[in-house]
């Protein structure tokens, strides 16, 4: 919803009634002044408008929803669904199928028999059915095999799509959290310097401190206002970041339930390196799926070796009838069976002495292990740089702290100076501009620690969707 600033919501009661009469001004009388609300009436009147749309969310919602609308995981689902069709219609071809006919034959006029011409007119019904079953068995049990490994690895897909849907929300409300910290952190700074100003106009009234000073304070507190406005610019947009990860309206804003990123401890930042790789190369299903891949090739490799050498099965078992006669004399149904068993074995393409068919499935095979390769290095960088960045922001959290009680004892300093008179103005300035951003540091480095411990949680397969 569009919340138009400045104006107050209408009432519900109010609705659909016809507005008052407003008198107008006496003649010769001049018009009142138009009563405009001021930049502080404005602001106020929208964040409570936006306060009342907002809707509440913590991580452990975010980490539920994630991936249960997530476009690219309903692809990858829907790739599953066909592994699983494919592999019941690779279980049907052992089974046979049934036939079912019927035909109407009608002759009249010339005929001839033993090299006679002579006028005839016949007519001859049929009805049949027939249990048919023809498989190349060699092909049709190897495809099978290949079928449930195809389907495993479908499966193992959605796992991992599921898994990235969780790691990108989490990072998405990570990035909300922290944006909504530093509109906090650049709010607090408006007040300090909003009340550092006053204290100098007051100063400057009684005649203690020159206009220069009070100016360069008001200079200081409007670029704060400025990074306030920016600060705040962000979190919506962030907002419409999360909800279209998750699927949900982004013009209705989310708040998130911390105002500070709180890093969880999912994987110890001493263990080591190592350990992690070797537990992320076993439980992931990206490794899972590539094995399951690898399988169904061989397992078309062995069809392209071995199937051809088992021989194609044709069965078929009919029943049928006939009724039929000359002129309109029909006679009764006559009933017949037929029942046919054959092996046969292809030579040539597609079937025996075929080395294109062998040497594809071969190359196929190795592209699948080939990609495996890829998968497992793919995953050990990842673990690498997750850890090292899960190491760093354990740093930087302590280092950020540390600079935030430096900066705060510093302002402490700044303004005990100026309680005795021996103080300068840029003094103070700079202290409350290295509050500030050491706030806007220590926040980011929670958010950055927390970003880097779900990323090795992920990378060590210690979390996901499920």
């Amino acid at each position: 919803m569009i919340a138009t600033v400045g104006l107050a919501p209408v009432p519900p009661a109010a609705l659909g009634q016809q507005p008052a009469a407003v008198p107008g001004p006496a003649p010769g009388q001049q018009p009142a002044p138009v009563q405009r609300p001021s930049l502080a009436a404005m602001s106020a009147t929208a964040t409570a408008v936006a306060a009342a749309e907002t809707r509440p969310i913590d991580l452990p919602t975010v980490l539920r929803l994630a991936g249960l609308n997530d476009l690219d995981v309903a692809l990858v689902r829907e790739a599953e669904q066909q592994a699983r069709a494919a592999n019941q219609a690779a279980t049907l071809q052992f089974f046979p199928w049934l036939g079912l006919g019927a035909g109407y034959n009608k002759h009249s006029g010339a005929a001839t028999e033993l090299g006679l011409l002579e006028r005839d007119s016949s007519q001859l019904y049929t009805r049949a059915g027939a249990l048919n079953e023809q498989v190349e068995l060699g092909n049709a049990i190897f495809e099978k095999l290949a079928a449930v490994q195809a389907q495993r690895a479908a499966g193992y897909d959605v796992e991992a799509s599921q898994n990235d849907a969780a790691l990108a929300a989490a990072d998405a409300y990570f990035d909300l959290v922290n944006a909504g910290a530093d509109a906090d952190i650049a709010r607090e700074a408006v007040r300090i310097s909003q009340d550092y100003e006053g204290q100098l106009s007051r100063a400057y009234q009684a005649g203690l401190t020159n206009r220069s000073e009070v100016l360069r304070v008001g200079v200081q507190t409007q670029n704060d206002r400025v990074a306030l406005r920016q600060a705040e610019a962000a979190v919506p947009s962030l907002s419409a970041v999360l909800a279209t990860l998750l699927r949900l309206d982004p013009a209705a804003p989310l708040t998130p339930t911390e105002r500070i990123v709180r890093p969880p401890l999912l994987v110890e930042v001493d263990t080591p390196v190592g350990a992690l790789i070797k537990d992320a190369l076993s439980l992931r299903p990206e490794v899972r799926a590539s094995a399951a891949r690898i399988s169904a090739a061989s397992e078309q490799r062995r069809a392209a070796r071995y199937g051809p050498l088992i021989p194609q099965i044709t069965g078929q078992a009919a029943l049928s009838q006939l009724r039929g006669g000359q002129d309109d004399v029909l006679q009764g149904f006559y009933t017949s069976h037929d029942y046919v068993l054959a092996l046969n074995w292809r030579i040539g393409p597609g079937g025996l002495f075929d080395p294109s068919r062998t040497a594809a499935a071969n190359a196929a095979l190795r592209t699948q292990q080939l990609n495996a390769d890829k998968v497992h290095d793919n995953i050990a960088q990842q673990v690498v740089q997750a850890h090292e960045a899960a190491r760093a922001g354990a740093d930087g959290m302590g280092l950020a702290l540390r600079a935030v009680e430096l900066a705060e004892e510093s302002l402490k300093l700044s303004e005990q100076r100026k309680e005795f008179g021996v103080y300068a103005v840029l003094e103070v300035i700079q202290a409350q501009q290295d509050l500030t951003q050491a706030r806007v540091s220590y926040s980011t480095a929670l958010t950055q620690y927390a970003k880097a411990q779900y990323a090795l949680a992920y990378a060590t397969a210690r979390i996901g969707s499920r």
